[in-house]
């Protein structure tokens, strides 16, 4: 009833009402905020993903039931009894979407920038939420000093915009530590996705208490792609401080992953030739990626000797990864399957993708972790991670905790021990045109004692204050000296 109240005052808030509305829509030059969509669109629209996701998500009711989805589902419908806008449409699939508490499985707000062309300036920033204030943690041409109090951007509260966002944010199990951190991270996405001004102005609180106005400054979506100043880092890094070895990785995901694991290799055959009294694997803002890169890591801190046992979950679709090789991999993967046939793991996949559609099957995974080098480091290790680690990431801190590999040190990540799902698929829906990202797979340790479905527990909270923030200083860093 809360999610559908808030829903309703953003309607009558946000949304003009308007005769006219589109069957079809055509993204093409036109704001989310400023294009309606007819209600039988809609609902049809609704109707596609509930059946794309009963039809091609492994488990969506791991936590909701099949009941409470139905009734999300007709919620969903009681919505979209008269035309609104295609951005706040969005927000009735993302309200509908997140009971499944899979983030995996979500509408990216981000698309519909994506959608409507590079021919609108947005105002790049990212807000972060410390106690129940807003500051500024980046903005584009360093329009404004970061670590500033943020009161409103447009004709928007930072409170307003925050509840609008976290209609938008996708939700992962019961992690509700996490989700505060995104939906402070999304909130300059989800600003700029409804806004239809061309002037911008942010009202905040400067050093000395007063509170002030200024015009942020514009740039086309295209034109932001292409510098590098304001895009993410490199995928992988590392450093050495005294004697504690540091290893950033952004992303388990990367075109190139010889790069990747070369990497690695360079990073831990330093540590092996140097006086190295702990490492810290840092993966603050880890979105995922590929688990045999994390495998990679893991060779090198797996000091049990132990496999690495995971479950993989997945349901025979349309949709599924083995439908979605290409004609040539297809025909590769069943030639090897036969040749081996019954043994070996690609066997049991090899079942699977002769099942029926709809069937599920559990298939575990058996990871004997190993190197080139053979080599494994013993000593002290330490995890960073926030509640922007995600996917892959959640794996390796369930491991961390699950083997009592070391320290877990920052924010609870983006999952519980449960693990994670991976390998969305994408449907685009026939009526508004919106790509919806649909798992086609779910993971989970075989090792997972615990049926604790909320964060991961943290060994050492640390977070940004204001005065990091001001001070453009990373609090994780004075950690290095204790690892």
């Amino acid at each position: 009833m809360k999610k559908t109240s808030i829903l309703f005052y953003f309607f009558i808030t946000f949304s003009l009402h308007s005769q006219y509305c589109d069957v079809y829509v055509n993204h093409k030059n036109n704001k989310g905020a400023q294009h309606f969509i007819c209600p039988e669109s809609m609902k049809a629209d609704l109707a596609q993903l509930y059946e794309a996701i009963t039809k091609t998500h492994p488990n969506p009711y791991l936590y909701c039931t099949k009941e409470q989805l139905d009734s999300a589902f007709i919620r969903a419908n009681n919505m979209v009894l008269t035309p609104i806008s295609i951005f706040d449409y969005s927000m009735v699939i993302s309200n509908f979407l997140q009971n499944i508490r899979d983030s995996h499985t979500f509408f990216n707000p981000r698309d519909l920038l994506v959608l409507s062309g590079n021919n609108y300036g947005i105002v790049p920033f990212y807000l972060i939420k410390i106690d129940s204030n807003f500051y500024l943690s980046k903005v584009y041409k360093k329009t404004l000093p970061v670590g500033v109090e943020v009161l409103e951007v447009g004709n928007l509260t930072v409170d307003s915009l925050f509840r609008l966002t976290s209609v938008l944010c996708p939700k992962e199990s019961h992690t509700e530590s996490a989700l505060n951190e995104i939906t402070s991270r999304m909130m300059g996405i989800v600003f700029n996705v409804r806004n239809i001004e061309d002037k911008i102005r942010m009202k905040y609180v400067n050093i000395n208490g007063d509170t002030l106005i200024t015009q942020l400054h514009r740039v086309k979506s295209n034109k932001l792609l292409k510098d590098e100043g304001w895009q993410p880092p490199k995928t992988i890094s590392y450093d050495f401080f005294d004697d504690v070895a540091y290893l950033r990785i952004f992303s388990f995901e990367t075109a190139n992953e010889r790069r990747f694991k070369k990497t690695i290799d360079r990073f831990f055959r330093k540590v092996e030739n140097s006086y190295v009294s702990s490492i810290v694997i840092d993966i603050r803002e880890n979105r995922g990626g590929f688990i045999l890169l994390l495998e990679h890591l893991l060779s090198y801190i797996n000091t049990s000797g132990k496999t690495f046992d995971l479950t993989y979950s997945y349901k025979r679709s349309d949709l599924d990864r083995f439908e979605t090789l290409s004609k040539l991999k297809k025909m590769d993967f069943i030639k090897k399957a036969k040749r081996v046939y019954p043994r070996g793991m690609i066997s049991k996949e090899y079942d699977f993708f002769n099942s029926p559609k709809g069937t599920v099957s559990h298939i575990l995974y058996e990871k004997q972790l190993s190197n080139r080098r053979d080599y494994v480091y013993d000593g002290k290790c330490s995890l960073y991670i926030n509640g922007l680690s995600m996917s892959a990431s959640v794996l390796l801190a369930a491991w961390f905790k699950e083997t009592n590999r070391g320290k877990i040190i920052g924010t609870p990540c983006f999952g519980s021990l449960q693990g994670t799902h991976g390998n969305p698929a994408t449907i685009f829906l026939k009526y508004s045109g919106l790509p919806i990202s649909i798992s086609t797979l779910k993971l989970t340790p075989k090792n997972t004692q615990s049926q604790n479905l909320g964060d991961i527990e943290i060994d050492k909270t640390i977070s940004f204050k204001k005065a990091d923030l001001r001070m453009v200083k990373d609090p994780f860093e004075k950690q290095h000296s204790t690892d």
